[in-house]
């Protein structure tokens, strides 16, 4: 079945709400999703927001919830090139790890 742009939305921003290691990681990062195309930025909350990103991430949704299912390692996916995402490094692999809590 598939997803809509809003079910995607919706679900990476719950996911974020109850990730602890999301909170943690304190970035404010701008979701670029494939099949389907979304475009959010969530904050260190989990709240969808406006503000500036610090990090922009390219993924396609089938791969973050390979990602979130623990299919695939954030390392793994990174080197296979799965993601893309520009902002600073340990921030990356902060929230990156966190992705890897998200029940999508």
């Amino acid at each position: 079945m598939p997803i809509s742009a809003e079910e995607v939305s919706r679900a990476l921003s719950a996911a974020a709400k109850d990730s602890p290691a999301w909170q943690a990681a304190g970035a404010t990062v701008r979701f670029v999703v494939s099949d389907p195309e979304v475009e959010l930025t969530l904050d260190p909350q989990g709240a969808v927001t406006d503000a500036a990103p610090t990090h922009v991430v390219r993924i396609r949704y089938r791969d973050l919830q390979d990602l979130a299912a623990g299919r695939r390692t954030f390392l793994r996916t990174v080197t296979s090139r799965r993601i893309s995402s520009h902002g600073p490094v340990m921030q990356t692999f902060g929230f990156g790890q966190a992705l890897t809590t998200f029940a999508l």
